[in-house]
């Protein structure tokens, strides 16, 4: 089957947006990686995650684009699983940048329960920056469909929302397939041993 225009030019647009040289591209062609990949029974069913693993990559590490053009309201509808209703553009809101930045965010796992203050501490001690609410929007938006049933909830411990009872509320993403989901937690209960936190390395000045 030929290539649609509108197909060639994603693979333009991966390719741009990968950083990769023609040189790269080839090389990996050459290996049968992509052909591999493209053999698959379903595609759509592979372990991104196991197949970053045995490529290298540090499966706890997820770079994540800010400042990108849509707000919460569209990211919301196009995320393909549920969200807590109060995760609205009004209540927070996003502003689009004309220059994109990209951050990593590396998921913690604390191997304990822990509170809010502990969680904080947790990322102080490991060098990492504390998160903002964009960071678990963003990141539900582009790596929400990542499963882990061991430790499944990624908490973001940004500065808290207060929701219309004036409740602090903070993000959190269920990871389980099954019940995945972006929606609101209380901080001021302990999070369970089950519970990983999310921080932002810090920028190259």
């Amino acid at each position: 089957m030929q290539p649609t225009f509108d197909q060639a030019f994603q693979l333009l647009k991966i390719t741009r947006e990968s950083g990769a040289s023609l040189e790269t591209l080839q090389a990996v062609y050459d290996a049968g990686l992509l052909s591999d990949l493209l053999k698959a029974e379903n595609p759509c069913k592979v372990n991104r995650e196991e197949f970053r693993r045995l490529l290298g990559y540090d499966s706890s590490v997820f770079k994540v684009k800010m400042g990108g053009a849509n707000n919460t309201d569209e990211i919301t509808v196009a995320l393909g699983f549920p969200f807590h209703d109060w995760i609205t553009q009004a209540n927070f809101p996003l502003t689009a940048s004309e220059t994109p930045t990209e951050d990593e965010i590396e998921i913690v796992d604390p191997g304990k329960s822990f509170s809010e203050e502990g969680g904080l501490a947790i990322l102080e001690e490991k060098g990492l920056e504390r998160p903002t609410y964009e960071h678990g929007i963003r990141f539900a938006e582009q790596h929400g469909k990542t499963t882990s049933e061991k430790k499944p909830f990624v908490i973001f411990l940004h500065e808290a929302w207060l929701d219309p009872d004036r409740d602090r509320r903070i993000m959190c993403l269920n990871r389980i397939a099954k019940y995945r989901r972006l929606y609101l937690l209380c901080p001021v209960f302990r999070f369970g041993d089950d519970c990983v936190l999310a921080g932002v390395r810090p920028r190259n000045k």
